[in-house]
């Protein structure tokens, strides 16, 4: 072979790979790349959020039509998470522990422990990574996909597409100046109809090495009210016992 064709085939080859190197794909894989590692960032960092083993936050949940009640959102590694509020005296409780959910709603005059549905589960352990939904993506097995620019607030935004193992998807909104995240589109089967659920982010403050939002608004579809959440206390590394993620010994033996 002549050194001709060896240096043709090599030029060949380069321009190869640089057409593949600017293809849209693989800009759009590079974006992606490039907003979740400065989203991760301005959260705090990776290595603040892996020393995060468990999580408590406690603040005050809008349940509508100006009720207000306050809250108890603990979490664990690996996939456990609980939400504990207190209505008319009553304290209700969801739970999952990585492989089950329970519930128990008093003010709906549920009093003993029960198994979540398929769905109530699904929905809940999608949210159960303390890091946030683009934290760990690769090891959490997350399909992360450019979906377009956009605005929140008259601000610029990067939106991505998240596909959950699950199957379920969010589309999370990346302020483009700040790193952070921003808003968070779901869609949720509400009465049998599918709606578009819209959170949206604010006030952001460092606690414990890491940064959350103190409070969160939430839009429903077709809803005549946006609900808010705040988080007005940050406790990293509690201590959980895992069996406070289980469902009570009693509920089991009742439901036997």
């Amino acid at each position: 072979m002549s050194k001709k064709v060896v240096v043709v085939g090599v030029v060949l080859a380069i321009a190869a790979a640089w057409l593949i190197y600017n293809s849209d794909a693989m800009k759009a894989s590079r974006l992606v790349k490039a907003t979740i590692a400065r989203n991760v960032e301005a959260r705090g960092g990776a290595d603040a959020w892996e020393a995060i083993e468990s999580l408590r936050l406690a603040g005050q949940m809008d349940l509508g039509q100006g009720m207000h009640v306050p809250y108890v959102l603990e979490q664990k590694r690996p996939g456990k998470m609980c939400i504990e509020f207190e209505f008319d005296d009553m304290t209700s409780t969801q739970c999952v522990d990585g492989n089950t959910g329970w519930k128990r709603l008093p003010f709906r005059g549920r009093n003993i422990p029960e198994p979540m549905t398929d769905a109530e589960l699904r929905d809940m352990a999608d949210g159960t990574e303390i890091g946030g939904l683009l934290f760990n993506v690769r090891q959490r097995g997350l399909d992360v996909r450019f979906a377009g620019e956009a605005s929140v607030h008259g601000r610029p935004a990067t939106k991505l597409e998240v596909t959950l193992p699950s199957g379920a998807k969010r589309w999370v909104y990346v302020d483009e100046e700040t790193g952070l995240d921003v808003k968070l589109d779901t869609r949720s089967v509400i009465r049998g109809q599918q709606r578009l659920v819209e959170t949206f982010y604010y006030d952001w403050e460092e606690s414990d090495g890491i940064v959350i939002p103190r409070r969160q608004e939430t839009f429903m579809e077709g809803a005549g009210e946006s609900r808010f959440l705040t988080v007005d206390k940050v406790e990293g590394n509690p201590e959980l016992a895992d069996s406070r993620f289980t469902i009570p010994a009693l509920a089991l033996e009742a439901s036997s």
